[in-house]
């Protein structure tokens, strides 16, 4: 029997301690995620486990969706304003993913995260052209104390000799315009709708790109390219499931909890010691997008 159109929580946020269990689940899952992306860039093309990350995305939600039934999931996957709004929120998200990946192949894993912390910053900068939204004074140092802290994170680079310490860079510029986009074309659409044609564009074109650059998987790898392919799903749901539950405003920062799993990954499994500058620049970035996140003026 196919559940009931209850079976995600209501929109209402009437269940903050859910949404915030949620929300400290999706962080730990998308440390796991990035953990095995870290481990399998090694050995294999990050485009090959971008492709590992969509493909289990589309079997996990496609395989919820007609669980649903099917008129549950057409009237899901109908509900859209704009199919061509969907997929360039897929194809900056793609482009986001790829980034990430290229970037834990090459840089620790704490590293790449709090570069990725300064998103929030530059959607608050980007909004201001693209979406004609005004910036205060509080928040435009807000804006400045935390690219303050992106300097003192990454510390002095030989960009010439280091590039790929440019690639969260390119990371966090996509999520942030894929965040622009949601609030553009995603604010009125289901959050399946948004998560499944996020997942059809990025399977999509890395679909089209895998076989150029593609290496025979071992047996041993198999369970953690399923596991990448799945928790890419999962980790994304758990974070719609925390944002129906609860103001986005409360359970957001719990999400800045990964600076503690990444430091624990990187460490265990890939023995990254961090540097100090890397903490002091993360409690600059993380105060300024508490700020933002919390005050509108």
């Amino acid at each position: 029997m196919p559940p009931s159109t209850t079976t995600l929580p209501t929109p209402a946020a009437d269940r903050p301690l859910l949404g915030i269990a949620f929300m400290l689940g999706a962080g730990l899952l998308f440390t796991l995620l990035d953990t095995g992306v870290k481990w399998l860039t090694q050995s294999y093309s990050p485009v090959q486990v971008v492709w590992a990350r969509y493909a289990g995305h589309m079997l996990v939600l496609g395989g919820y969706l007609l669980i649903l039934g099917w008129p549950r999931c057409r009237e899901i996957l109908a509900s859209i304003e704009s199919l061509p709004g969907q997929f360039l929120r897929g194809l900056l998200l793609l482009g986001a993913s790829t980034f990430a990946f290229l970037a834990f192949r090459e840089l620790p894993l704490l590293q790449v995260y709090v570069i990725n912390f300064s998103a929030p910053l530059l959607v608050t900068l980007l909004a201001i052209p693209l979406l004609k939204e005004k910036v205060t004074p509080a928040r435009g140092a807000a804006v400045v104390t935390g690219f303050i802290g992106v300097v003192i994170a990454v510390g002095p680079v030989d960009w010439r000799a280091q590039p790929a310490a440019l690639l969260p860079f390119g990371m966090a510029f996509c999520f942030a315009l894929y965040q622009l986009a949601t609030r553009r074309f995603g604010r009125n659409d289901h959050p399946l709708a948004s998560l499944f044609y996020a997942g059809l564009a990025g399977a999509l074109v890395s679909s089209l790109v895998v076989p150029f650059v593609w290496t025979p998987i071992t047996v041993g790898d198999i369970p953690l390219f399923l596991m990448v392919g799945t928790l890419g799903a999962v980790s994304q749901l758990s974070l719609i499931l925390a944002m129906r539950c609860a103001p986005a405003s409360l359970v957001s920062p719990f999400l800045y909890l990964q600076i503690v799993w990444a430091t624990l990954a990187g460490y265990l499994v890939f023995g990254d010691v961090p540097l100090l500058a890397t903490y002091l620049g993360a409690v600059l970035i993380i105060g300024a997008g508490l700020f933002l996140a919390t005050r509108r003026h």
